[in-house]
């Protein structure tokens, strides 16, 4: 094994947990020291080394933020993608042109249109564009889009102010799209087919994603490693039979012959996916593996793919920050390691058999392969999306091979010969009819699975970890012999055991706690005691396929393991309060709706007290129904020792009818009346409430410039500690005896460099 890689691929993959990247000394003299000890210990060489280069990478990534004072730039690129729309907004990315380091370094970006024109992928155009940081939402179970996005290379987002068209189309690939797309768009599995094809997506709508989601089939329309080995390995062995049967030959001429074709194969497929981050991985690892087994270079399966590791992280060392590179790197490591008995017994018959196997052999190999894809991948989507689809499985050990033997090379072959009518002027969009076809299964599928009880499973965070562990626990079990490690082996796999038997994680009686989730400029908080949840507030929802709801509190919960919801307070009718209830009262029946939105309303928002777990829940205002934001519901929380008060959107005027009220308003831990707004919190609320912890629901950046200074400085003046969710992330109280335990998103659950505000292009709006 080559200490260097290793020490080099290890070091990369670690920083997904660094805190920070080096400063520019401290990489460039980490590199010096990689540099002066590569002979002497090549381990620690490659770990100096790797510090320094992804510092480096990310700098030269990030070099280019505009400055806060730039209020519009302009931008030169070709769209690379259609991202999709959401009502008058479309969203795209596109790859910058105008910069002298795209030659090295791809830097990508992600505009929205407001009432864009006609677009068309590969399209060169020139924008005026309002840039905004990457810095997003962050809750536990959440889509990180930070991450997702710097593993894309995508440094910016902005909405465009103007346009103008420089070039039209000119790459193969963007020709193709634009002919093809209309005309795959006629057929039921055309949004499929196109995905497959040429790795766009924009046909697929938000049922199909969720179908795709349930049924943990993703990964079969996302031209991955899986793909790219079918049509390498359906060219290889088709161009060898070939050759074999009409021209054979005593020398490796005719292997060598057939690699070289199904490599072609695989560059043409990458290309028709428009080389996407995740399609170059794949390819590199896939040609990689390849070209060291035509060289019959003796090599073990583990350094084959520490060299593959060790390239990719070395092009790209942010790769390992995306799933598609576990689930590429997986899939290419369990085909690989599969195949590498039979290539060793193959190797052994090549003489007398000339490559050629009985048929029992290779469907054997052929099952081997597929059900440990199946499993292997289904495990995989679980620990990395937080849920697992009961039937996904056995769905995916049918619809696996069913791609590998029908589908994915059907869809290639019908593609080439579409390609050659286009090219001898003869329409033969018909012939895509079979892929059609085809995926008849797999649409069929998706809908007996989602009348089946079950279909998703959500897995908790400490389930996952658990579950990390015992996977690694089962495979030293059955990798090592010696006893030591057999013992370490059994020690991984206790926590899930345990778990499973006697539940780890079971909160004392007394214990309870806040979770005010990061919504952007909106409100969503959950309170949690005994498995059972309160919700105050949805968050907001915008166009017909994005809501907070689904995107930030639905995760959350299922990360979380809670699944049972009591209670759902909506404190008024603004979008950013209450545009998740729908959604949430269709997902929670049972739950009771605490609102004076007659819509959903089950119980008004008058003063009363309901005893709820052990707390006590006292709707504190208003008085009467009122429009607006003083008519929010202000809820107060308590136990004997902690009390917390939820105030909505109440502006000066609903805080003097508190204050007349006589009620108790003392509260240790405040959710700020609306967002910080010089409107609210005043002076004599603040005194009445005598918060100790003040919690800000606030989206960073935000247009209204939320917290306002002058409502943050009264606060603090009052010696209370002041948290804003756009800056924290998702923010956590814990309330236990005595103890108030405090932890947010970015500083504590996930306090990775990559999770750190980016802070070009704020806004200084005003109210």
């Amino acid at each position: 094994m080559n200490r260097f890689m290793f020490g080099f691929s290890i070091s990369i993959l670690s920083s997904l947990l660094w805190p920070v990247l080096p400063s520019t000394p401290v990489y460039i003299g980490s590199v010096v020291a990689g540099i002066m000890l590569l002979k002497r210990t090549p381990v620690i060489a490659g770990v100096l080394l790797a510090v320094g280069w992804i510092s480096l990478f990310v700098q030269l990534l990030l070099v280019d933020e505009p400055p806060n004072t730039v209020q519009n730039i302009i931008v030169r690129g070709e769209i690379i993608s259609l991202v999709g729309s959401n009502g008058d907004w479309l969203s795209m990315d596109i790859r910058q042109s105008n910069l002298k380091s795209e030659f090295f370094l791809s830097k990508v970006l992600r505009l929205s249109w407001k009432q864009a024109p006609k677009l068309a992928i590969g399209e060169q155009w020139e924008w005026v564009v309002k840039p905004k940081p990457i810095t997003s939402v962050l809750n536990q179970g959440g889509y990180n889009q930070q991450r997702s996005f710097l593993s894309r290379h995508i440094v910016m987002k902005g909405n465009v102010k103007s346009g103008t068209k420089l070039e039209g189309a000119v790459s193969l690939r963007s020709r193709i799209i634009n002919r093809l797309k209309p005309e795959l768009s006629l057929f039921t599995h055309g949004d499929l087919m196109l995905a497959l094809l040429l790795g766009d997506k924009s046909l697929i709508d938000s049922e199909r994603w969720r179908s795709l989601r349930v049924s943990g089939s993703g990964h079969l329309i996302a031209i991955s490693g899986l793909h790219l080995s079918v049509v390498t390995t359906w060219v290889f062995f088709l161009t060898l039979f070939s050759l074999t049967r009409f021209k054979p030959s005593q020398s490796r001429k005719n292997i060598l012959i057939a690699g070289l074709l199904s490599a072609v194969a695989a560059i043409s497929y990458a290309y028709l996916a428009g080389f996407s981050l995740p399609t170059q991985r794949a390819l590199i690892m896939l040609l990689l593996l390849l070209t060291m087994g035509l060289m019959k270079r003796f090599s073990s399966p583990w350094e084959r793919l520490l060299y593959a590791l060790f390239l990719i992280l070395l092009l790209d060392p942010l790769s390992c920050m995306s799933a598609g590179f576990w689930l590429s790197f997986s899939a290419l490591g369990i085909i690989f390691f599969t195949l590498s008995k039979w290539t060793r017994e193959s190797s052994s018959h090549e003489a007398e058999n000339g490559f050629r196997l009985n048929m029992k052999n290779k469907l054997a190999m052929f099952w081997s392969v597929q059900w440990r894809l199946s499993l292997g991948l289904g495990l995989i989507q679980a620990l990395l999306f937080g849920g697992i689809s009961a039937y996904g499985l056995i769905f995916n050990l049918i619809m696996v091979p069913w791609f590998s033997l029908v589908v994915i090379p059907l869809s290639f072959l019908c593609f080439l010969i579409w390609a050659g009518g286009h090219i001898f002027s003869v329409e033969l969009t018909q012939v895509f009819t079979l892929v059609d076809l085809s995926l008849v299964p797999m649409s069929q599928g998706f809908s007996m699975i989602e009348s089946l009880p079950g279909a998703w499973v959500s897995i908790s965070g400490q389930t996952i970890a658990c579950l990390i562990f015992f996977i690694l626990g089962l495979f030293l079990l059955f990798r090592v012999s010696q006893n030591r490690w057999r013992f370490i082996s059994i020690i991984l796999c206790m926590p899930l055991l345990l778990s499973v038997l006697f539940g780890l994680d079971t909160p004392a009686r007394s214990e309870w706690r806040l979770h005010l989730l990061d919504v952007g400029q909106g409100l969503s908080a959950v309170i949690e005691k005994s498995g059972k949840v309160l919700i105050y507030d949805t968050g907001a929802a915008y166009g017909i396929n994005f809501s907070y709801a689904e995107r930030v509190i639905l995760p959350f919960l299922r990360y979380r393991g809670l699944d049972t919801v009591d209670y759902l307070v909506i404190s008024h009718s603004d979008n950013d309060h209450a545009g998740g209830a729908k959604l949430l009262v269709n997902s929670f029946p049972d739950a009771r709706v605490i609102t004076d939105i007659s819509e959903y309303s089950q119980l008004d928002c008058r003063p009363k007290s309901i005893l709820w777990q052990g707390l006590k829940l006292e709707i504190l205002a208003p008085e009467i129904p009122k429009d607006g934001n003083n008519g929010s519901c202000v809820l107060r929380v308590s136990d004997v020792k902690h009390q917390l008060m939820l105030s909505g959107d109440v502006e000066k005027e609903g805080e003097v009818l508190l204050l007349d009220s006589q009620k108790t308003l003392s509260s240790e831990v405040l959710v700020v009346p609306h967002h910080g707004s010089r409107t609210s919190s005043t002076s004599a609320f603040i005194n009445s409430v005598s918060p100790k912890l003040v919690l800000i629901p606030a989206g960073f950046n935000n247009r209204y410039g939320f917290p306002k200074k002058e409502v943050v400085e009264r606060y603090l003046s009052k010696g209370a500690q002041v948290l804003v969710t756009g800056s924290e992330g998702q923010i956590s109280v814990l309330f236990r005896h005595d103890e108030r335990r405090v932890s947010t998103y970015r500083g504590d659950l996930a306090p990775f460099w990559y999770n750190s505000l980016f802070r070009f292009g704020e806004n200084n709006n005003t109210e």
